[in-house]
Order: C-alpha cells, then sequence, then structure tokens
C-alpha cells in the first residue's frame, strides 16, 4: 500500500524521506498538535522553517472575495519594512505568486516563475523582495482540497537549504498547521461584524422587503447612499447578494423584528 511519505511534495520517494528530516517532521506535528493558540503554531512553524534556512513565513487562508488581506493572515513573520510595503503599494494585487499558489496544488519555488512571462508591475514585485528585503529564495506550499484552494504557506530566506527531503518536510508541516489552525478557529465563537447604526437600519428595511427607493424616501436620504450602504454592510457581512447579508446580519444578532 502507497503511503503518505512516498507520494508527497516534490516527488521525494520514502528512502531519501528519511534521517532527520522525517525526524523534524514528526517533532513539529507532535508540537503543532499540542498548540493551544495561533501563535503556538506559527511559533513552530517558523522554527521548522529557519532550521532550513527560511527567515520569513506567510501562511495566508482562502477569504471571501469582500475580506481584507489582513483578515486571511492565520500566521506571518515577515520584516516589518515588507509587511508596510506589501500593503501600502497594494503588492498583493500584482504578487505573481498568489494567483499561482490557488491554482497550482503542487508545492513550487519563486524561481519556478519566469519573470519574463509576468507584467512589469509583478517584476517589480519580485525585484523589491529579493534587493531591498533579501527575499532572494522563496517556496510556497499550497494547501489544495476536494474543492480546490484553501490556503498556502510562503516562505523567503538568502542561503536556504532546496533539497526535495526539506521541501517534504516543509509540506508536511504546512498541512498539519493548517489543520490545527482550523480546529482552533471552529472553537472561536465568530465575531459580530460591527455594521454602523445607519447600516443597521439601512439592512433592517432591506429585511422588511423593501426597495432602495422605497429606502430612500422612508429615510429620507437618496438612492445612491442607500446602495452604497448595503454595499458597505455586505463587505462587512462577507456576503455576495442582499438576501446572504440579511440573513448574516440575523444570524449575528444586528437585526431585530
Amino acid at each position: 500500500m502507497t503511503t503518505i511519505f512516498e507520494t508527497m511534495g516534490s516527488g521525494a520517494p520514502m528512502d531519501s524521506f528519511r534521517g532527520r528530516y522525517f525526524q523534524d517532521a514528526l517533532s513539529a506535528i507532535e508540537r503543532i498538535g499540542a498548540a493551544q493558540s495561533a501563535a503556538a503554531i506559527g511559533d513552530v512553524i517558523t522554527g521548522t522553517a529557519a532550521s532550513y534556512g527560511y527567515s520569513n513565513v506567510c501562511f495566508l487562508t482562502q477569504a471571501g472575495s469582500h475580506q481584507p488581506f489582513e483578515e486571511r493572515v492565520l500566521w506571518r513573520a515577515w520584516p516589518k519594512g515588507w509587511a508596510d510595503q506589501y500593503r501600502s503599494s497594494n503588492f498583493y494585487a500584482h504578487d505573481p505568486v498568489a494567483p499561482r499558489i490557488r491554482r497550482q496544488a503542487e508545492m513550487f519555488a519563486w524561481s519556478d516563475i519566469a519573470l519574463d512571462d509576468v507584467s512589469p508591475a509583478s517584476r517589480r514585485v519580485m525585484e523589491v523582495a529579493a534587493h531591498d528585503y533579501d527575499l532572494r529564495y522563496g517556496l510556497c506550499a499550497p494547501v489544495h482540497g476536494m474543492n480546490g484552494y484553501q490556503a498556502g504557506l510562503s516562505l523567503a530566506g538568502y542561503d536556504v537549504e532546496r533539497t526535495p527531503e526539506a521541501n517534504s518536510a516543509i509540506e508536511l508541516v504546512t498541512m498539519y498547521a493548517f489543520n490545527r489552525f482550523a480546529i482552533l478557529r471552529a472553537r472561536q465563537p465568530a465575531k459580530p461584524a460591527p455594521l454602523s447604526a445607519r447600516e443597521r437600519e439601512v439592512m433592517g428595511w432591506v429585511a422588511a422587503g423593501k426597495t432602495a427607493w422605497d429606502t430612500s424616501v422612508i429615510l429620507s436620504i437618496s438612492e445612491d447612499t442607500v446602495n452604497k450602504t448595503v454595499t458597505a454592510a455586505m463587505h462587512k457581512l462577507n456576503a455576495h447578494t442582499r438576501a446572504q447579508a440579511v440573513a448574516e446580519a440575523i444570524k449575528q444578532g444586528l437585526l431585530t423584528f
């Protein structure tokens, strides 16, 4: 019978995934299984990555279409300057790693992305990372399920171990870490979306079946203001339609009748 160790990560067979790499992975998995916080899981990930020369770590989960980037972060240990510039310069919109990690289930190195094949904006993201922050060699471990992309771990460093054995250990730790993050998140009560008084008022009329024009007349505001207020509430509730937004608002106790 084929085992996970014979089929996982970069095609590394069982006879090469052994010794300290196997022990590294098992030790990390044991500590992840005992972790009671996201920070504890993150410390294990960071330590495992560092043992192979990766000094920077970012673990992102899949998000709804309106979910802010920061809410997707499971764990991050990036240089502060890089994190700030990545956010302020909207690098995520042009990062060539992001779309690839969503569509490809196998691990890949940043160097697998040919700079000649990407846009100038994407090329700039990679060049700034390498030249300004010494993020010269990167590795991505996607987490995909039956329904596609779920999360991804991105590692970067200057002098790293680029062996199939090290990659296999990282991939196994990534999978277990994601499962542990999911378990801990499931135990946490959902945080109500912070709708403003105006958003609750408008959504209340949407829930009552009123159109945008009806609501604008009732509240003595413009129809455009009603639509913008509903859109803002949908973003906060991570809803794709007005009906979904109403249902989520009721579920969270934000609307009462």
